[in-house]
């Protein structure tokens, strides 16, 4: 045993040697590893784990040491993939909040919409009629519930509020399986008398949970008892401050208009597959029961995450895919840095091995380095990513419509993603290089000359191959970025039909009492409106205001509508409601017309004679005249729709100009404008419409003054024309920005690249540079020669890269507004101006080798 114990000592202290320890130093390193031991194999063991750990921690000493010596490669390193990480984990951070977690519900995947789809056209809403049968269906649900609302005034004694207020199905909170925090979930005893209100919604109007529970908020004039205050888990519908108990059955059960939405939780055993096809063999039974109204309809059921993600997944994947570019540029670039670094460590490595270091440990030495790299920019990079976060959800919180914004944080998933990302990139950065430069031959490294030439040998291609790739990637992004900001400015230059500047829009709710559509209520609904008559009448005298008016369904606003309707002598308001015509639905006051500009082109505006006593009028926009009318004259024409009075023709006394409704990219469409005071039962909410000679933002604390004065019930909330218009287009501003940025910060490591390799290039050649100099050529000449290759290479890249743009140009096709992903111009445009940038990179290398003194350059071969 203690001869075999010598010879693992021996063993030991050859490997010491061979790692630079003198003899005295590796037998005392060896014998100490073995102190103590009993067992062979244990000595073994602990001597092998002794002299790796002894050498891990010389390697990354050795590599610290390094870095010091290169202290500015060190830092372009770190901060370049540090950057890269950062983007990279910071999109990944929203990314995974808002698309890939569950929700944080009990069992969320068994938490399903439900909607319904028609051949032709979609119609995600249900009707009322549809809901019932569906939630009568058996074995396929635990539980179901349909839900109605948005953004309502809400009484609480002494002030009004306008918030987010859902009618709930008593059974909405099973679903979901989340218990309050305080008082209880809703029953089905507490039909249209009770309420649950978020935690945020307590503390403000309450001052905490406790004593929200058995007070009294009134919507609608409607008094609803609190019984529960939500956990700030419960964020659906989003925006929600208050869930009202609604009927048992939807109180509008007829099935052709879509009011309601509907969730459930899966039955056990039951798949969404599973659901679906029972859907689809209801919806195929009630086509044959209601042919009228159900023919071509079918419903699904689709996982609640993926119905809240669906407008925003797209953007999330390519905006990833786009700052995954990013950090492989990055890479490239980190790659090239390591290859210029090692031209000035050739003959250090080349002493190592001469001295015994195998391959393997000269390799293993640059990977290390490449880990402590990797370590500084992971902490450096998630530092970046915890910034670029939350700058994210400031940006989604203001603008972008970002759903789950409350399921993104840096957690440990994240963490470890952006870690595992940094470390990995550096370590593929090292590798590579590590790799080619600790193939050299030991003579020709140990030889100056040789060296030189042996190592640009082996990694003039390797960097060019590196530098293609960042031009083609960063190409791939110019391309993607200026398809998006061309399509973003065309948006914002795109007519709206309608004036926006210097408008303040003050959302108002005057509570009305009476059930919708109930007659015994008309007069609190007409009294309302008179109301807001008296309100306009007032806000005119006001000083600096030149116009105002009001309106249900203002353009960009939250409110929309839409239906059938029917031209007298051309259709009949009856039958299969599919076949006729469709426009969308607005409300109008006297006046509106002229505060928004919109130009009246035949006919007159409403007045204030048209009142509810007397004969239904209507405008219609130019769309709709030319698609119904042509040239005829439709003044003096009856119409009749399906949002109120159906039994009532109303007569066209006017024609206005076409407005883009929903945002600048959505196009104008057929409109039927009817008077608020004729249809009292949904104008007591309106969007009052100022037009001042000040800034409008200064405006709103007046307006709330007298609207305060007048009725302290009426709730209210502001904002600017200007600013519905902004978050009307803000998502694809959102994606232009964030992509012209990574785009940008691709440019700039692209230009570092070519301006690296052409630094190496010129370097290399300089004694070819200084003997064409000395046999006469200009300095032009060494200038225009390096260009040119650095022309050739720039070219090659730009070419790579608009081949790729335009193979994944489907990517982004859907997110364009008047402009294609294969504009011809747009890709020239990136070509041309590609060469440019590349040329400023290459100007200093160039400039550098036409004034190299050729003497010199002779001399130092």
């Amino acid at each position: 045993m203690r001869a075999e114990i010598l010879s693992h000592i021996q063993e030991a202290t050859d490997d010491y040697i061979r790692q630079g320890y003198s003899s005295e130093e590796a037998r005392l390193a060896a014998r100490r590893s073995f102190g103590g031991v009993l067992h062979i194999e244990d000595a073994h063991r602990d001597a092998r784990s002794f002299v790796w750990l002894d050498l891990l921690l010389r390697d990354l000493r050795h590599a610290g040491r390094a870095l010091r010596r290169s202290p500015g490669f060190a830092v372009v390193a770190v901060l370049t993939l540090a950057v890269a990480v950062g983007a990279v984990t910071a999109l990944f951070t929203v990314l995974d909040g808002v698309v890939l977690k569950p929700l944080d519900y009990p069992d969320a995947d068994r938490i399903v919409s439900i909607v319904n789809r028609y051949v032709d056209r979609r119609a995600p809403l249900l009707t009322g009629g549809d809901e019932t049968d569906i939630a009568a269906m058996p074995d396929a649900f635990d539980s179901i519930a349909y839900y109605s609302g948005g953004e309502m005034g809400v009484q609480l004694g002494d002030h009004a509020e306008f918030v987010g207020v859902r009618r709930v199905h008593p059974d909405f909170f099973r679903v979901f399986q989340l218990a309050p925090i305080a008082g209880r979930v809703l029953t089905r005893d507490d039909a249209q008398r009770s309420a649950l209100v978020s935690l945020g919604f307590a503390e403000r109007n309450y001052g905490s949970p406790a004593a929200a529970l058995g007070r009294s908020l009134f919507v609608e004039n409607r008094a609803y008892d609190v019984v529960g205050v939500t956990s700030a888990r419960m964020q659906f519908p989003a925006r929600t401050d208050v869930w009202m108990a609604a009927p048992l059955d939807p109180p509008n059960r007829n099935r052709s208009g879509h009011n309601y939405r509907a969730v459930a939780r899966l039955a056990p055993g039951v798949s969404v597959e599973r659901a679906d096809a029972r859907l689809l063999a209801l919806a195929e039974r009630l086509a044959v029961a209601f042919p009228v109204t159900n023919r071509g309809k079918t419903f699904a059921a689709s996982p609640l995450r993926d119905s809240l993600v669906a407008d925003v997944r797209t953007t999330l994947w390519v905006l990833l895919g786009a700052v995954g570019l990013l950090l492989l540029i990055a890479c490239a670039n980190v790659a090239n840095l390591t290859l210029a670094r090692g031209e000035t460590r050739v003959r250090e490595i080349a002493v190592r091995a001469a001295l015994g270091a195998s391959r393997r440990r000269l390799v293993g030495q640059m990977v290390v380095e490449s880990l402590l790299l990797g370590v500084l920019s992971s902490g450096l990079g998630l530092l970046f990513a915890y910034v670029g976060t939350h700058a994210l959800l400031r940006v989604g919180t203001s603008y972008v419509p970002l759903p789950r914004l409350q399921d993104v944080h840096v957690d440990a998933r994240v963490l470890g993603f952006g870690i595992a990302m940094s470390l990995f990139t550096t370590v593929a950065c090292g590798v590579a290089p590590a790799v080619r430069v600790s193939s050299l031959s030991v003579t020709d490294a140990l030889n100056h000359a040789g060296a030189r030439s042996a190592l640009g040998g082996h990694s003039a291609g390797m960097r060019s191959a590196l530098v293609l790739a960042q031009i083609a990637l960063s190409c791939v992004l110019a391309v993607d970025a200026a398809l998006l900001l061309q399509s973003f400015v065309r948006l914002t230059e795109t007519p709206v039909g309608f004036h926006h500047d210097g408008v303040l829009v003050t959302y108002a709710h005057a509570p009305a009492r009476g059930s919708f559509f109930d007659q015994s209520g008309l007069e609190n609904y007409l009294r309302a409106g008179q109301f807001f008559d008296h309100l306009l009448d007032r806000v005119r005298r006001l000083p600096n205001v030149v116009a105002a008016g009001a309106a249900m369904g203002l353009p960009t606003g939250q409110y929309d509508s839409n239906g059938s309707y029917a031209i007298e002598g051309k259709q009949t308001f009856s039958g299969d409601f599919r076949r006729l015509p469709s426009a969308g639905f607005r409300l109008a006051s006297p006046h509106y017309f002229e505060t928004l500009g919109i130009p009246v082109l035949r006919g007159r505006e409403f007045s204030d004679g048209d009142t509810y006593e007397r004969p239904s009028v209507v405008i219609i926009s130019q769309a709709l005249a030319r698609e119904q009318f042509a040239t005829e004259n439709p003044l003096g024409h009856r119409i009749m729709c399906g949002l109120d009075r159906v039994d009532e023709w109303m007569t066209v006394v006017g024609v206005v100009g076409d407005v883009r409704q929903a945002s600048p990219a959505s196009a104008p469409g057929p409109e039927l404008y009817m008077p608020l005071r004729q249809h009292p039962y949904t104008a007591n909410e309106v969007q009052i419409v100022i037009r001042t000679r000040t800034p409008p933002e200064s405006f709103m604390g007046t307006m709330r003054e007298v609207v305060r004065s007048m009725n302290p019930d009426v709730a209210t909330k502001f904002l600017t024309l200007d600013a519905s218009i902004d978050n009307s287009v803000a998502a694809p501003r959102f994606r232009a920005a964030l992509l012209s940025t990574f785009a940008a910060l691709a440019l700039l490591l692209a230009l570092s690249g070519i301006y690296a390799v052409m630094s190496y290039t010129t370097a290399q050649r300089t004694a070819e540079f200084g003997l064409r100099v000395a046999m006469g050529a200009r300095s032009t000449d060494v200038v225009r020669l390096v260009l040119a290759t650095a022309g050739r290479l720039t070219i090659a890249g730009l070419v790579i890269g608009l081949v790729l743009a335009f193979a994944t140009s489907r990517l982004i096709a859907s997110m364009l507004f008047g402009i294609t992903a294969t504009d011809l111009g747009t890709y020239a445009g990136v070509l041309m101006l590609g060469m440019p940038f590349a040329a400023v990179a290459a100007a200093v290398p160039a400039l550098r080798a036409a004034h190299a003194d050729p003497l010199a350059a002779l001399r130092s071969e």
